[in-house]
């Protein structure tokens, strides 16, 4: 789907351990839900920061943001394979091309025309999304749930605490 892209957001659901995450594009007046893998949105946010970083600086985004609410329950979802970026110099936009992980062609599911500001607002949101998941571990990176974190980078993996460990009676 193509078109001129009014608003733009990405969010994620749920607890954090069993979050699902997506980007919410309104086009045209259509609302179109790309769900993504945390490490997705991640990458794209940090794709979105690299390339505002590289291009030109131009005068200030004057263009308004739709006041028009997203339709979440939209028929137009899917779940994101493959992403894309790119700048179109004529426009001043970052094309934001999304591919459908069940589709057989090549054929994208999602295009969408950014305006700087919206790039900029995508990749600050995805981090600050991103963040707001489990704390993780110092030692490995591995996501540290509410119970006791069991890590493999710790002297002799000990999964059980040393109270829990009485002395055998003889």
């Amino acid at each position: 789907m193509e078109g001129q892209t009014e608003r733009v957001r990405v969010e994620a659901i749920g607890e954090p351990g069993q979050r699902r995450f997506r980007l919410l594009a309104l086009i045209d007046g259509d609302t179109h839900v790309a769900w993504m893998e945390k490490q997705q949105l991640q990458a794209l946010g940090l794709a979105l920061e690299q390339l505002l970083e590289q291009l030109p600086d131009t005068g200030p985004d004057l263009g308004a943001e739709s006041i028009t609410p997203f339709d979440v329950d939209s028929r137009r979802q899917f779940r994101v394979g493959k992403i894309e970026l790119g700048y179109e110099e004529r426009s001043d936009k970052i094309v934001l091309i999304a591919h459908d992980v069940a589709s057989d062609d090549d054929t994208p599911s999602l295009t969408c025309r950014l305006t700087r500001e919206m790039a900029r607002e995508i990749s600050a949101d995805a981090a600050a999304v991103v963040a707001a998941g489990r704390p993780r571990c110092t030692m490995c990176g591995s996501p540290m749930g509410p119970g006791s974190h069991v890590c493999p980078e710790q002297n002799g993996h000990f999964p059980q605490s040393i109270v829990e460990i009485s002395p055998e009676s003889d």
